[in-house]
């Protein structure tokens, strides 16, 4: 369930945004979250954000939580507000027994892990805070990425338009860094920018880490 998730999460991302704060009403009601998470995701304004960090939440908590909130977007008064999410989950098998499923529900099997992204998961989960890390690292960010374009583009589900413009708009390397680090507002943008980061400059990142 961890993987349907993940696999489906930009889609997720659109799907529930537009009626974040009833979403977070019935994962709180699910006990899917704790008091102190959900304070946190009340607070965040931006709709997309929230749902960013929900999800975060609960691909953190492991299999079971997530196939309880697959289960809850599967009820009818909390998937009526998206005919696509609606459409979508009912191809999901949430039973304890099913394989992974893709977004089209057909079931996939197994095949050769891509070492790339095992490395780069593996580098990813060494940090514990990415928020600090990225701001410990702020001036050796700047200075040093080099693959900033592609970074951008993979950034495009979790930033508003007019925020991946504005860095767009920026003449330099340097300075389009500097502004998508200044983007940064919950730990979610922070793990996506850090997975990008690993994505396309793996040497920078390991000599950050190592």
């Amino acid at each position: 369930m961890e993987k349907v998730i993940k696999d489906n999460k930009p889609e997720l991302i659109d799907w529930l945004k537009s009626d974040s704060l009833i979403i977070l009403q019935h994962v709180q009601a699910k006990g899917l979250i704790t008091a102190l998470e959900y304070d946190k995701l009340k607070s965040i304004t931006i709709p997309s954000y929230m749902v960013i960090e929900l999800l975060d939440f609960i691909l953190v908590k492991g299999e079971n939580a997530c196939r309880d909130f697959l289960i809850l977007l599967k009820k009818d008064n909390v998937n009526e507000f998206s005919p696509e999410l609606r459409k979508w989950i009912e191809t999901v098998d949430t039973s304890e027994t099913a394989n992974t499923a893709g977004h089209s529900g057909i079931q996939v099997t197994s095949q050769k892990p891509d070492r790339d992204c095992e490395r780069r998961e593996n580098g990813s989960r060494s940090i514990q805070d990415y928020q600090k890390f990225l701001k410990d690292n702020n001036s050796q960010l700047v200075q040093k990425v080099k693959n900033i374009d592609p970074i951008i583009d993979d950034l495009i589900k979790f930033l508003h338009d007019e925020s991946i413009a504005n860095v767009r708009a920026n003449p330099t390397l340097q300075k389009k860094m500097r502004e998508l680090l200044g983007c940064v507002n919950c730990e979610s943008i922070a793990k996506a920018i850090v997975d990008a980061l690993f994505k396309h400059e793996e040497s920078l990142m390991k000599e950050l880490l190592y």
